[in-house]
């Protein structure tokens, strides 16, 4: 590859009838001052190349950080999941064994509530038989002694015996009594 300083260190050998000196170094010129643009140009892109190229490899390295990274988040994720639904199970299988505790309470609680209850008829109904019996006996009692007033109503006598005494005298008597 010629560089610029390849031009510059060329020198043509004079001939008679050849080109221009002049025009020769004029070209010359011209030549070299392309080619050290043409060369800061290639320095330049090379630069940019390298700076370009190191992008990219960070960009590797970032894509594989990521790659890993959503590769870790994705199995955590798995990882959550199952333990979420692992409690989940654990909570539901233990509100359900609590329900069947509390329900089997409830029923061993009626089922002795429902027993005190029988028990309590059954004395109600015993004391409802004994208030029948006392109020039969009482009825019966009191028929005997109504009929016993009503024997000794029919042996009192029709008209008072003492004729003689007067209402006055009854009354006094009656009077005297209460002083």
């Amino acid at each position: 590859m010629i560089t610029s300083k390849d031009v510059r260190n060329k020198r043509f050998e004079k001939a008679a009838f050849g080109y221009k000196q002049e025009e020769i170094d004029e070209f010359l010129s011209q030549l070299e001052a392309e080619l050290d643009e043409m060369e800061r140009e290639r320095t330049e892109a090379n630069s940019k190349i390298q700076i370009l190229a190191d992008k990219v490899r960070e960009y590797m390295k970032d894509e594989d950080a990521i790659k890993d990274a959503l590769l870790t988040v994705q199995k955590q994720k798995y990882e959550i999941i199952n333990d979420a639904n692992t409690k989940a199970e654990k909570i539901i299988a233990e509100a359900q064994a609590k329900a069947d505790e509390l329900e089997d309470e409830a029923v061993r609680q009626h089922a002795v509530a429902m027993e005190k209850n029988r028990a309590e008829i059954a004395k109600e109904q015993e004391s409802l038989i004994e208030a029948r019996r006392q109020v039969s006996d009482f009825k019966k009692s009191l028929f005997d002694m109504y009929k016993s007033h009503l024997e000794m109503i029919s042996t009192m006598p029709e008209a008072y015996e003492y004729e003689e005494e007067t209402a006055e005298e009854i009354a006094a008597a009656v009077a005297g009594g209460n002083d």
